[in-house]
């Protein structure tokens, strides 16, 4: 219960908070935008790299080579 309590005043206050500073929240909002925007594409590209790095051919195993060590003709 106490935590119910505790919420229901956290959000009053965090309401009345956002309706009296409001244009500082925007702009807030306003400078962490580019920022979170650059990190989001930081971390597409880390993903993207990634994933590259993974699809690259690699050399043939053992199963996958002939009798006498050479890779099979396609």
């Amino acid at each position: 219960m106490p935590i119910i309590v505790f919420g229901l005043i956290a959000m009053a206050l965090g309401i009345w908070g956002l309706s009296t500073w409001w244009w500082s929240f925007v702009e807030l909002l306003r400078g962490l935008i580019p920022f979170l925007a650059i990190l989001l594409g930081l971390v597409a590209l880390g993903a993207g790299v990634t994933k590259m790095r993974h699809t690259v051919p690699s050399e043939p195993t053992d199963s996958e080579l002939t009798e006498d060590g050479s890779q099979p003709k396609e």
